[in-house]
């Protein structure tokens, strides 16, 4: 019936044996990919109960900001001719001071908002993009049925069939890439299977909280406070003092058999060990 289950948030069962022996999921809300499009943030999650033996489930959507997305390149904007000279205009018009490390972050950021702004601006919806260059080649041949065409609207008939096939190979793109089904083969386009397939990874990837202390947190600021603060133990040094090996000599090869080692091999020498 082409139904998912929407995710589920606090404990993992909602229905328990009086006795206590025997835990069960039986209930759970099964939506429609309709469901999904118009709701993408859905989850369920399970209510304390009382004296029945099941407990009650509540279906929600609620939109929570996490903070900005990264950054990702498009491959249908490798295919684009102004995407290459954005790159190399961006990347060489400013020169920016101080070391190698700081200079490549610095130009790595100023790339990244110039591209949102070329995407945003010149690059557009790809989506869009189709449906206007149709209405546009539709009308053209709208023109055809009553008139023949000049040489001037032949050829710009021709642009627009042009135009359309890398619009659509570039939308199709767009929906592979979103959807990261690298099986299926370049052309094969199922718009409705990779928006499936999209919205599965964005039900999977989600983070709609975290279990602290026993407490399910919703809480955006506690959530990432509970993930700094987790990290930092973990990569926290427990010992400062380390032994130090200095006024140490260590054996060490001479020049000669330096370069022997990193020397290449002699096809002479290839043949002889094989």
């Amino acid at each position: 019936m082409e139904v998912v289950e929407a995710p589920w948030l606090g404990r993992k069962f909602i229905w328990v044996r009086l006795n206590g022996t025997s835990r069960s999921k039986l209930d759970r809300f099964l939506l429609s990919p309709e469901w999904l499009d118009k709701w993408p943030a859905s989850t369920q999650i399970n209510l304390p109960r009382n004296f029945s033996d099941h407990c009650p489930i509540l279906l929600r959507s609620i939109s929570v900001d996490w903070g900005p997305k990264p950054f990702k390149i498009l491959d249908c904007w490798l295919s684009d001719k102004s995407f290459k000279e954005t790159v190399h205009n961006c990347w060489s018009s400013n020169q920016q001071s101080g070391w190698g490390g700081y200079v490549l972050k610095e130009k790595i950021k100023r790339l990244k908002q110039r591209l949102k702004f070329w995407n945003k601006e010149s690059y557009g919806d790809t989506y869009k993009k189709v449906k206007k260059i149709e209405d546009e080649l539709n009308k053209v041949e709208e023109d055809l049925i009553q008139r023949q065409l000049s040489n001037q609207e032949e050829m710009k008939r021709r642009q627009l069939q042009e135009a359309l096939w890398v619009a659509a190979q570039a939308h199709e793109s767009l929906l592979r890439q979103k959807a990261r089904s690298r099986w299926v083969k370049q052309g094969d386009c199922n718009s409705r299977y990779f928006h499936l397939m999209m919205n599965a990874n964005r039900r999977h990837n989600s983070l709609k909280g975290a279990m602290i202390d026993g407490t399910w947190i919703d809480d955006p600021y506690k959530v990432k406070e509970e993930v700094r603060s987790f990290f930092s133990q973990r990569f926290q040094e427990a010992d400062e003092h380390r032994p130090r090996l200095d006024g140490i000599c260590f054996q060490s090869i001479s020049q000669q058999h330096n370069d022997m080692l990193i020397a290449r091999f002699q096809e002479e020498e290839v043949k002889q060990a094989i």
